[in-house]
């Protein structure tokens, strides 16, 4: 049967989580209670038996409309997740659909499990480019490093791309929270900012929202100065305005309408983790 999780399911679904995404038993419970949310946490369960499967069914808005993202999905060492999700899912945009949700989000992992979505009716509308760049350097490029409150960012974000699909603040202390002990670094000012690791020679951003070019690469700048790094590879959303036409496309989110298509040219999705 599916049922949605209880407390009495954490620990169990931690372990799930943890064999899937190879992550600790804090970020695994982080993620459950303060991400999704269990109340929010689908489990297929046969009777007798310890849960074998979850997705996570969360609650977002894009503007005035009502969203789910499909996320988290993990099963039982046995459980071909492959076969159960596209079926899960096929009941869940129905179900949905009839509460007057009106779109459906999630990222594929891969080609194949894209083209399996395809048939459920979801849409490859929501990429993102994938930007390599030198970043020249500027003694006078001013910004700050990791000051930024996660309030300050989600408002920031919204003004930089009014079209995202967003969760709650509380869960998105919970994405900071992880990114941070991962090694997350934010840099920051008045016009914008950026997230990013560093790997060797590179910083790797996995958002940089800026008010125009200039402002993008004067954050990018100052995060040179501050690792000594030359190089960047940045993520942006296709319809991003910094560095139109540069970068190359690639696959990251996909779309399902529930209740008619509506016009998604400013939809931006990211949810980092």
């Amino acid at each position: 049967m599916v049922r949605m999780a209880d407390t009495a399911d954490l620990e169990t679904l931690v372990d799930l989580r943890c064999a899937r995404y190879g992550e600790s038993r804090a970020d695994a419970a982080g993620w459950l209670q303060n991400v999704a949310g269990l109340e929010h946490i689908l489990v297929l369960q046969h009777p007798g038996k310890p849960p074998a499967a979850m997705l996570a069914a969360v609650p977002v808005k894009y503007t005035h409309r009502n969203g789910i993202w499909f996320c988290g999905a993990a099963a039982a060492r046995g459980v071909e997740m492959e076969t159960l999700l596209p079926r899960l899912l096929s009941s869940c945009l129905r179900a949905f659909g009839a509460k007057e949700y009106d779109f459906a989000v999630l990222a594929p992992e891969n080609a194949r499990e894209a083209q399996a979505l395809e048939a459920l009716g979801f849409k490859n509308l929501l990429p993102m480019r994938v930007l390599q760049k030198p970043i020249h350097r500027n003694l006078l490029a001013q910004a700050e490093f990791d000051s930024l409150t996660v309030r300050h960012l989600l408002e920031m974000r919204m003004r930089c791309q009014p079209g995202c699909i967003s969760l709650p603040e509380l869960a998105m202390n919970e994405v900071m929270t992880q990114l941070y002990r991962r090694g997350l670094t934010v840099v920051s000012n008045r016009r914008g900012y950026g997230l990013y690791y560093t790997k060797g020679e590179e910083l790797q951003f996995l958002e940089l929202q800026a008010d125009n070019d200039y402002c993008a690469d004067t954050l990018l700048q100052a995060a040179r100065e501050k690792t000594g790094a030359e190089r960047a590879r940045i993520l942006l959303a296709e319809n991003q305005t910094l560095y139109l036409g540069a970068g190359r496309r690639c696959g990251y989110g996909m779309i399902a309408f529930l209740r008619g298509e509506f016009p998604v040219t400013d939809v931006y999705f990211r949810m980092l983790l």
